[in-house]
């Protein structure tokens, strides 16, 4: 069955509507059918051109239109379904407002979407992280989240805090750990809101269990960044182990809050 023309007519009008703002094509086209999907002018289900005549209409090149619906792919936007077209799907959410995964790709100078899915959470007793936060009789709250650099490269953030203020992060549900900006829930369920992070980094080598979970040949050697977050009156609210592979990607490394 033909696609219905109301896409390709709405995919084109945004598209040429946002010429102006200087984009490039590939942004362009991520940000138009990105706009659809979230106003409702695109549904799921619904049916895309196909891609020799998505990029007639929008006057662009093959590889320009299946580089931006393949990462719209990865971001859970469009599904494509090999010999029956393209179709819009159910995004999954990136990480907002992040002020350390903030990975620029080369190819187009944006920032790529990043993903969180939480691998584990514990209480834990004295480490590194006791000198950052001061100590705690009840230990530490330990929170363990892969941080997917699009569907390609991950890192591995290793977060701590004291369980005497976030105890409660232990109860929570999974999900909310997960795909969300953490300094959001410490602000907003504990009212400890961020206002600087500083850390420090060097090249190590990552040990065969951390290199399994972020994907990448045993042996392999990463940076490691120790951030220090701290809350109103420069009070520590938490002490985190980042941990990044080698990627094509470039890392911004200000660590402020995103505009």
């Amino acid at each position: 069955m033909p696609a219905s023309p109301l896409p390709a007519e709405t995919i084109q009008r945004r598209f040429f509507r946002l010429s102006p703002l200087g984009l490039s094509k590939h942004a362009q086209l991520r940000e138009s059918i990105i706009g659809a999907v979230d106003d409702g002018e695109l549904r799921r289900g619904d049916k895309l051109p196909a891609e020799k005549e998505l990029g007639r209409l929008l006057n662009i090149s093959l590889g320009t239109t299946q580089k931006a619906l393949g990462s719209l792919a990865s971001a859970g936007y469009l599904v494509r379904e090999h010999g029956v077209g393209t179709f819009v799907g159910e995004p999954r959410r990136s990480i907002q407002g992040s002020w350390h995964y903030r990975f620029t790709d080369p190819a187009t100078g944006e920032h790529a979407p990043v993903y969180a899915r939480l691998l584990a959470r514990s209480i834990v007793g004295d480490g590194p992280w006791t000198d950052a936060l001061g100590a705690d009789e009840r230990g530490y709250v330990r929170i363990d989240r892969r941080i997917s650099i699009g569907d390609g490269e991950a890192c591995l953030s290793e977060l701590y805090l004291r369980a005497t203020e976030f105890g409660a992060l232990m109860a929570l549900p999974a999900k909310r750990l997960e795909n969300v900006n953490l300094k959001e829930i410490f602000e907003q369920e504990f009212g400890y809101p961020t206002v600087e992070a500083k850390g420090g980094a060097r090249v190590r080598p990552l040990d065969d269990a951390r290199a399994d979970l972020m994907g990448v040949a045993r042996g392999s050697w990463g940076l490691a960044i120790n951030i220090v977050a701290r809350s109103k009156g420069l009070r520590p609210i938490s002490y985190q182990r980042m941990l990044v592979p080698p990627s094509s990607y470039e890392l911004d490394m200000d660590f402020i809050r995103s505009p």
